[in-house]
Formats: C-alpha cells, sequence, structure tokens
C-alpha cells in the first residue's frame, strides 16, 4: 500500500512539472504562475484569474485537464485507502519491529513462512528461541504479524533484506523457500554476509541435496524424506513413535534434549562417563560424544571425557539444569 501511495505522488509530481514547462513554453509564463495554474488546472478549482491566451496554450491544458485530474483522484483514492485501513499505524508498528529486530543477537532467521516455515517458527516460539520471519508475500506476512512474530516483508535473496533481518548478529539461519534454487541463493547469499551462521536449507529434489551442501549449508533437510519415514515407522513401530512423539511434542513431560559443550577447566574433563557422576548426580543421560570430527553413538560407562567434546544429553529440565551446574563448576571439583 505504501508503495502504490509513493507510485500515485510521483505520477501526481511529475504531471505537475510537465504541465509548468508546458505552460512557461506555450503561455510564457513565469515559473511561479505557470505552477499556480497547473496546480489550478489538475485540482479542478480553475479561478479563472490565469487564462491561456494562445491556441497551443489552450490545446495543451485540454490534456493537462484530462491527466492532471486523473492523475489527482489515483493520488486522492491511494491516500485515503491508505489512512482508512490504518497504514499509518502499521507503518509505525513495523518502525518499531524493525528497531527491535537490530536490537536482536543470537537469533534465528526464518526464510520464508509457507507450510514448513510455518511450523518451525511455531516450534521455535515454543522451545522460547529468538526469531525474525522474511516473508515476501505480504498475506502471509501480515498473518505472523498478527500473531507477534517479527516479520520483513520482502525477498529473503536480497543482501539488505537479510541485513535487516541482522544477519550479522544471528546464530542461525533456516531456508525454508518453495524452490531448491532459492534455499539455495538465500544459503549464498547468508555465508557471503556472515560465514559463521549455522545455515539449515530445505530440499524438494535428492539432487538439490549437493548444490546446497557447496553453497555453504551446514544442514540440509527434505521435509518429504521426514514425513515418509515418520509415515513408515508409525505402522511398523507405532509403540516408539508415539512414546518419542510425546517426548518430544507433550510440554506436560518436560524432556529435553540439548548439547552440552565442555569447556577447559570443567570438572567433567579427563573423567570417565561413569566416574563423572553425570548419572548419578543429575539423572541425565548422555546420547553421544561429538569430538571434532568423531561421533561416539551410545557411549559406555569408560568413555572418557575430553575438553571441547560436545554432549548430546537427554533429560527432564531439572536434570539438565543440575548436569550445566555440574560441568560449570571449575573451582570445586571432587576427586
Amino acid at each position: 500500500m505504501v508503495r502504490r501511495v509513493w507510485i500515485a505522488f510521483i505520477a501526481l509530481l511529475v504531471t505537475i512539472i510537465i504541465g509548468t514547462a508546458g505552460l512557461v513554453i506555450t503561455e510564457h509564463l513565469t515559473i511561479s504562475r505557470a505552477i499556480y495554474l497547473t496546480v489550478q488546472t489538475v485540482t479542478t478549482v480553475g479561478f479563472g484569474d490565469i487564462q491561456a491566451q494562445t491556441e497551443a496554450g489552450h490545446i495543451f491544458l485540454i490534456f493537462l485537464m484530462l491527466s492532471g485530474a486523473g492523475a489527482m483522484l489515483y493520488f486522492a483514492g491511494q491516500l485515503m485507502a491508505f489512512l482508512i485501513e490504518g497504514q499509518l499505524a502499521g507503518v509505525y508498528w513495523r518502525r518499531k519491529m524493525n528497531k527491535k529486530i537490530e536490537e536482536l543477537e543470537d537469533h534465528v532467521i526464518v526464510c520464508g513462512a509457507g507450510r514448513v516455515g510455518r511450523q518451525v517458527v511455531y516450534r521455535l516460539r515454543k522451545e522460547g528461541a529468538q526469531c525474525v520471519v522474511i516473508e515476501q508475500k505480504e498475506e502471509l506476512a501480515n498473518e505472523l504479524i498478527a500473531e507477534g512474530f517479527l516479520v520483513i516483508n520482502n525477498d529473503a535473496t536480497h543482501d539488505e533484506t537479510l541485513n535487516k533481518a541482522a544477519i550479522s548478529k544471528a546464530k542461525g539461519l533456516i531456508s525454508a523457500l518453495p524452490e531448491d534454487s532459492l534455499n539455495v541463493f538465500v544459503t549464498l547469499t547468508a555465508k557471503g554476509l556472515n560465514p559463521n551462521i549455522n545455515v539449515v536449507a530445505r530440499m524438494d529434489q535428492p539432487e538439490s541435496e549437493k548444490k546446497l551442501l557447496r553453497a555453504g549449508a551446514d544442514k540440509v533437510i527434505s521435509p518429504a524424506t521426514l514425513s515418509g519415514w515418520r509415515m513408515a515407522m508409525s505402522i511398523l513401530k507405532p509403540i516408539s513413535i508415539e512414546y518419542l512423539e510425546t517426548v518430544i511434542h507433550d510440554h506436560n513431560i518436560e524432556m529435553e534434549m540439548v548439547e552440552l559443550k565442555i569447556d577447559e577447566g570443567s570438572c567433567l574433563v579427563g573423567r570417565t562417563l561413569l566416574t563423572s557422576g553425570i548419572k548419578q548426580q543429575t539423572g541425565a543421560i548422555v546420547l553421544a560424544i561429538l569430538r571434532e570430527n568423531q561421533v561416539i553413538s551410545n557411549p559406555s560407562a569408560g568413555d572418557e571425557i575430553y575438553q571441547g567434546d560436545l554432549l548430546i544429553v537427554l533429560g527432564l529440565r531439572d536434570q539438565l539444569h543440575r548436569l550445566e551446574e555440574l560441568a560449570a563448576d571449575f573451582s570445586n571439583c571432587k576427586s
């Protein structure tokens, strides 16, 4: 709507400029008097205090009346629509929203708010993560704005749009656009603006995976593949899948999975899972250990914990909180 108002205003301004120039040439009026007569003509006021004296001036004014009145009516109509539909309030609100986005740090940018992207932002909200949504379709963008999300209504493939989303301070970007080629382009752009950002990209065609990875995507997800696997396993192993869905989706059960980085000086460094006290003191379960390019799945009690390891841990919220305290205890390590 704002764009249409600007286009109407520019059209009216161009009409006035052309009208002024034409009257200066045909009627030899001063610029001020030519502007005065042009404005009278396009606004259909017509005081009659200045009149055309030449044949060329009369002909020019006829065309100016027809085109100028149309431009004036179009501008007035767009301006009224802008005011009536509450766009002024919307502009103020968007400025306020843009200011909130500029202040964000370690947030997630979600490109695309279609069927997949919308589920992504809903999940991020449930997990308490800050996110900015970039959606080109105005209708979808307004729907998410009404739900309280921070939204930029623009093209995610543009550098300017990603900069507005504060990509330099974001920790992650999810490209959930409907076309693989667009997701490749967004990935390339995002990595160019922030090489350290973690990018997760959607793909529909299997051959697009390598392209997305070459473009810099850290993870490529196929919604169709995941949905197919889930449907098949719901038939083959219904009880196990139902349990996993309950753990993941039921917020009455505060079971969570976290990534715990083992920093220098932590009491867990140099200990095995058995002697670390993780299970005994917190009740949390270590599912895997990520060490550089190595993944130790279902680690044994004798596996040692090293500095820089990333532990994938499953547990209740209070258990994970106790584990974080245990891992961060640098001064009171028990022998």
